[in-house]
Formats: structure tokens, sequence, C-alpha cells
């Protein structure tokens, strides 16, 4: 035992005697340039590697300032985070923190969640080296206690000499980050307090397409790439950066997830559980509220941009159409549609479970497959100008967008392309009817 002690001393003397010189140089070059933030995270590690946690900790403090100043928010918390896994107690870190998000919100505007542009994240940024990954992987390394790090008595009095001072955070010029400045105040340091940092390898499956999900990212550094459709066959929905965030859907409704989201690079996320999610929701109500905006966003920006019926539209006119979509709260047992009735509109299922049944000759009721959440219905009767073919009605409490029967025939029916669609499916209905009333065959296209 005492020998090991004696190996372990020996092994540390080593380390610092070695790093001593690298810490000095280090030292001088952050002089040249203070506001370098890649010099200042690896004199941090090296800092770290020699036992002087306090030199370390003021070392990031200053990279999170620095990240503030030039409007990287998530960046800037992402690196008090790594502050406060090393040291919980670090009460300055957690008032600047929170300081971040109290002056933002003196010097910015309430951002409404907004589709497209915000949920994925095409905010603009000042451009600043990014976190230093390499360097972050030490103190991962020390957080997982893979590595043992020589924090001896000495490191208070290490610290008194050397190391600048954490400056005052300015964020008067920061960008709104889509879902953080969508929310108040005590919100916002409640979610903050829950986020764990994780890290991102390029090629990761970080959500697969069909899973149950358990919770929701952010992304704070790099890019991921979100698909649909099986591995091989897939194909490219959205490219995500900085300020972007995804998962929340299956969070918030427990159902399947709609895609997969493959990390493009390493990087670092925000992640935030189910349960951890749940726990905010219930003190800060209003979190549940601006994700089910965001969500409801999210759902028309994927239907504008993967239903064929909005391929022919330029991004301005899908935004035209995107505006006119209403959402209805429906109970139980609601008839949304009704087979032989003109359709209300074209509806997108948010939440919930919607059966389905066409009524024979006999007026017998043929149940179809029930439309689940982020299915579109509705349109056929539409795009037809005719009777729905059968009758839609909500199982529970569902949530439903619809864009109403008038600004689908104002907005999208005089389109040369969708009224060449329209002729496409009369030809496919006629082609069936004959098989429909034999019984023998259910179309596949039903309202």
């Amino acid at each position: 035992m005492v020998k090991t002690q004696v190996i372990q001393e020996r092994a540390v003397l080593s380390a610092q005697v070695q790093l001593a010189p690298a810490a000095a140089s280090f030292e001088r070059a952050v002089q040249l340039a203070p506001d370098d933030v890649t010099l200042r995270q690896r004199l941090a590690d090296v800092y770290l590697r020699l036992g002087r946690k306090t030199q370390a900790i003021r070392e990031l403090q200053q990279v999170a300032d620095r990240y503030a100043r030039v409007g990287r928010l998530l960046r800037a918390i992402a690196i008090g985070k790594v502050i406060l896994d090393l040291d919980p107690g670090h009460q300055q870190t957690q008032e600047a923190l929170a300081s971040l998000y109290a002056r933002q919100s003196e010097t910015l505007p309430f951002h409404e969640p907004r589709p497209v542009s915000l949920a994925s994240g095409t905010h603009e940024f000042v451009e600043t080296a990014p976190i230093d990954l390499e360097s972050l992987a030490v103190f991962r390394s020390a957080l997982e206690g893979r590595v043992a790090l020589p924090f001896g008595d000495d490191d208070s009095e290490a610290a008194t000499g050397a190391g600048p001072e954490m400056s005052a955070i300015d964020v008067g010029a920061l960008p709104g980050s889509p879902l953080f400045s969508a929310l108040d105040h005590a919100s916002f340091n409640a979610v903050v307090e829950r986020l764990t940092l994780r890290w991102m390898t390029a090629g990761e499956t970080l959500i697969r397409e069909g899973d149950h999900g358990n919770s929701m990212f952010v992304v704070v550094q790099g890019t991921v790439n979100v698909l649909r459709g099986q591995p091989g066959a897939d194909r490219l929905l959205a490219l995500m950066t900085e300020g972007a965030f995804f998962g929340e859907m299956a969070v918030m409704t427990d159902s399947p997830r709609l895609a997969s989201v493959i990390a493009a690079t390493d990087g670092l996320l925000f992640e935030i559980h189910r349960d951890a999610l749940a726990e905010i929701v219930a003190v800060h109500p209003s979190v549940k509220e601006v994700l089910a905006q965001f969500y409801q966003q999210r759902m028309l920006e994927n239907l504008l941009r993967v239903s064929p019926l909005f391929h022919p539209f330029s991004l301005e006119a899908k935004q035209e159409i995107g505006e006119c979509f209403v959402r209805h709260s429906l109970p139980p047992e609601t008839v949304i549609l009704e087979q032989g009735k003109p359709g209300a509109g074209l509806c997108v299922l948010l939440r919930g479970q919607c059966k389905v049944f066409h009524r024979d000759a006999e007026g017998q009721p043929l149940p179809l497959p029930p439309l689940r959440e982020g299915e579109v219905f509705g349109e056929i009767s539409l795009l037809l100008d005719g009777p729905c073919t059968a009758t839609v009605q909500t199982q529970g409490y569902c949530e439903v967008l619809e864009l109403p029967a008038g600004d689908f025939k104002r907005l999208v029916l005089p389109n040369d392309e969708v009224r060449a669609m329209i002729r496409r499916i009369v030809s496919e209905r006629l082609s069936r009817t004959a098989d429909l009333l034999d019984g023998r065959v259910l179309p596949d296209f039903i309202v």
C-alpha cells in the first residue's frame, strides 16, 4: 500500500516537472492574446493536470465570459457547466449563468417560436474559436473518474498569485437562442440547472427513427443531420447547427421518433431527460407551453417541406401558407371529418390518435388504420372538391392543426402542379371505385 502511494506521488511530481514549463508558456501566450479562448482552455487543461483547480476554474470563467461577449450563449453555459462539475459549490459561476439570461432579457425582445428559420438554428453568431474538445476531454476524464488528478491542499494558495480575475459578463449584443429566448427568467434557470453536457462523435446515431425517446437535445457545437427512411434509402430532411434543438416531439407526446438524427461532426450537446423535464414543468408550466409551440411549428415545417402537395411552392409561399394554419384542442369522440360531407380543411394530427372508418352501402362501419401523431388527412376531399370518403373521430384528447378550406382553395389549388396532381388522383380513384364497392380492397387514401 505504501509502495503504491510512493509510486503515485513520484508520478505526480514527474508530471508537474514536465507541465510547469508548459503552464508558463501558455501564461505568457495568454498575456499576449487575452481574448484567445483556445489558449485559455489549454492553459486550464495544464492547470488541472498540475492539480491547480482554482486556477483552471478561473481560466474557464474567462472562456465563458468571452463566449458570452460574442453571443455564444450555449458555449458559455457549457463551460459554466464544466466549472460547476469541477466545483458544485462555485456560487460565482451559478450567478454568472443566471445573469447571462437576465441581461439578455433586458436587451432583447421576446422571441416567438417561428417555423423553419429559428427551429433549425439558422441564426447568426459572431465568429470565434470553438470549444477545444481535446482540452475539454481532460476535464471529462477527470469528472468521470478515469484520470486521477493531483488536487492538493495548496491548490488555493497556488492560485493567489496567478490567473486573471473574471470580468463582468457583457451580453448586450447576445442574439436569442431559439428555445431559451422563449423562456422566462425562472424557467430558463430551471432548465439550465438540469441540462447535461454530452459529447457526440461524427457518425454517431443520436436518435433512431421509430424508437421511443426519453430525452431532447440542444446543439452546443457541431452539426447533426436529420434523416428519414430506412438506412441506405433515407433522405436528408434538415441540417442542424449551434442553437438548434431536436427530440422534443417524442418527449412531449411519448410517441416514436419520427426521424433519425446522426452526428455529422464531433461536437457537444445539451441533453435533458423526460423525468427532469416533467419536474421542471410541474413548477414552471410555461416550459411545456413553449415546447408545445415549437412542436407545432416543427410539425408544420415538416409538412410543408416533405409533403408532395407543397413541393411546387417557394419558401415565401410556404411561409404564407403556414401562417394560415389554426390549432384545435379536441375532446374524445369529436368527429373531425364525416363521410359524405365536405371536408373542413387540411389537417395534421399533433397529439393523440384518431379512429377512421368507412360505412358501406348497408351502413356497416369498415374500420381503417388509425391516424397517429404527425399524419396528414383531409387533403383528398379538398383536392377533388367533393365529400369525404371516410369518417375521422378522436379517440382521446387530441391536438390538430388545420389549414381551413378557404385558405387551401385560395393559396394551394390555383397552382398548376397541384391541379395536375388532382387529375392524377381523380384517375386513380375512378380505377378503384369498382373494387371498393365490391369490398375487395380499401383505398390507401381515405379522406
